[in-house]
This record gives structure tokens, C-alpha cells and sequence, in this order.
């Protein structure tokens, strides 16, 4: 896969997550925190498979 498609696909998912949360929020009637839970709910479950990710593919290309 190229850079850019591996790139656009991250963001993609990440901005579906952040969206399916404050949807998610918002039908549930408690809009006062519904970003603030769903950059906890990205930073939580999201971002550290994104993380080992590109970690792995550092280390593959240091060796």
C-alpha cells in the first residue's frame, strides 16, 4: 500500500469513530460532553493501535 492511502485511511477511521461517538451522544440527549468523551474514547482505543502501527513499521525499516 502507498504512504498516502495507508494515511487517508487512518484519518478516516479515526474521524468515523469521533463521529459514531458524538452521534451516539447526542441521541442519548448528553451533548454537553459528547466531544470530550469521544477524543477520550479515540485516545483510548484508537490512537495506540495507530501508534504501534507506524512503530512497527519503523523498526521493520531500521533493519
Amino acid at each position: 500500500m502507498r504512504y498516502r492511502t495507508v494515511f487517508y485511511a487512518t484519518i478516516a477511521i479515526v474521524l468515523f469513530f469521533v463521529m459514531v461517538s458524538v452521534l451516539g451522544n447526542l441521541v442519548e440527549g448528553s451533548e454537553a460532553g459528547a466531544i470530550q468523551l469521544s477524543f477520550e474514547w479515540v485516545t483510548k482505543y484508537v490512537l495506540p493501535w495507530i501508534f504501534l502501527y507506524w512503530f512497527i513499521k519503523l523498526v521493520n525499516k531500521m533493519k
